[in-house]
């Protein structure tokens, strides 16, 4: 029996330490470095189809607004706060405005910017609104999914259009 209780201790013991050694910096959520790579320029053999310089400009002033919104996504769906959630999903799916070009009434930055670009921002626009209606309907395994498409969306833009890290 005195061995079986050692045998217990040291079990025990051996689950506490690897459970310490898991947990992630207390300076630091735990999604902070999926959010590094998120926003990181990805690798890549060929060049991003080509943006004029004004369109970079105005795009990467808007992908930091839009980095931190989806930063502060992740932390919501992290502890599953509905609220949250939904509140940024939906800011997200409506802050995605940037208008196809019309004929002789396009703006400088719309009629620089491809038609992929704007089919990416519908299906941003379109993932952000059913992630909202996954956390409205308190759903933790389809917030999972919605997220899952909505980040990889952003993923394949990026891949897209952002130049390669050097």
């Amino acid at each position: 029996m005195d061995q079986l209780n050692r045998i217990s201790i040291f079990a025990l013991g051996c689950m506490c330490v690897s459970a310490c050694a898991s947990q992630p910096p207390a300076s630091q959520p735990p999604q902070q470095q999926q959010l590094a790579q998120a926003i990181a320029a990805p690798d890549r053999t060929t060049p991003p189809e080509p943006l004029s310089p004004a369109a970079r400009d105005i795009l990467k002033a808007r992908m930091a607004h839009h980095a931190r919104d989806m930063g502060d996504l992740v932390s919501a769906i992290m502890v599953l706060d509905y609220a949250r959630i939904s509140q940024k999903a939906d800011s997200i799916a409506s802050d995605v405005n940037l208008s196809r070009p019309l004929t002789g009434d396009a703006t400088e930055l719309n009629s620089a910017l491809p038609e992929k670009f704007f089919v990416r921002q519908d299906q941003l626009r379109a993932g952000a609104r059913a992630l909202g209606d996954a956390a409205r309907a308190l759903d933790p395994y389809r917030v999972a999914n919605e997220y899952g498409r909505l980040s990889e969306g952003c993923v394949r833009c990026h891949a897209d259009f952002r130049p390669a890290s050097p």
